[in-house]
């Protein structure tokens, strides 16, 4: 099975095996990430910017997704094809933690360009959403670690169903703001969606082989259906 292959060039002394370690750090960052640039809905009295931090954290993620593209051109050039299988995974789902980096900068931003955002009804529901997708990194992680296909295809359930929840509400923000500001909240769920696409695409590498991957068996849906990009 193609991901017992990886998992086993990821534990065991292989050339592969650092590449592996840099793709676990870029999941612990991402979630630090994640959790930093969100910090500022847990207190509705003040906005504290981590842009800096932000900025240097998401240097560092480009850096290791570098290193690790690198790495596997160096490893093909030399190895040749055997391992190409597991590399091309790895490609795919360094990417995929590249860009929650990228959705974290973009949420930041809005807090500092949108501060009414945080008196808009509709903290309670983006706080429960951060709450899940914060348990959402770990529970991929584990998933990915322990090739665990059943926490894998629970996980990217719960998470499509918070997808289509945000887009329940950006289409209701569209149709009927009230008389809010409804940019800053209708951004911030689509940014949510992202985030937890992105980790439903690395836990769609432990139930899908690598021809399906960023695919899953959408609940209600046809089977084999895209996570798209959107």
């Amino acid at each position: 099975m193609v991901f017992r292959e990886l998992l086993a060039m990821w534990h065991d002394e292989t050339p592969l095996a650092e590449l592996f370690k840099r793709f676990d750090e870029m999941m612990v960052i991402a979630k630090e990430m994640f959790e930093r640039s969100t910090a500022p809905l847990t207190d509705s009295g003040k906005i504290e910017s981590s842009h800096v931090q932000l900025a240097k954290m998401d240097s560092r993620l480009n850096t290791l997704q570098q290193v690790i593209r690198r790495d596997i051109v160096t490893h093909l050039s030399v190895q040749g094809v055997a391992d190409v299988v597991p590399c091309l995974i790895l490609m795919s789902l360094s990417k995929d933690v590249e860009r929650i980096g990228d959705y974290c900068k973009n949420i930041d931003e809005i807090y500092r360009k949108a501060p009414h955002l945080l008196k808009d009804p509709l903290i309670p529901l983006l706080l429960e959403m951060r709450y899940n997708i914060l348990c959402w990194f770990d529970k991929t992680k584990v998933a990915f670690d322990k090739k665990d296909k059943a926490l894998a295809r629970s996980t990217r359930e719960e998470a499509y169903r918070t997808e289509k929840e945000c887009d329940r509400q950006v289409w209701e923000l569209a149709e009927d703001n009230k008389g809010r500001n409804a940019v800053a909240p209708a951004m911030l769920m689509r940014f949510f969606k992202r985030v937890s696409a992105h980790l439903g695409n690395i836990c769609t590498s432990v139930t899908m082989p690598i021809d399906k991957l960023d695919y899953f068996d959408k609940p209600g849906g046809r089977k084999g259906e895209l996570l798209e990009d959107e």
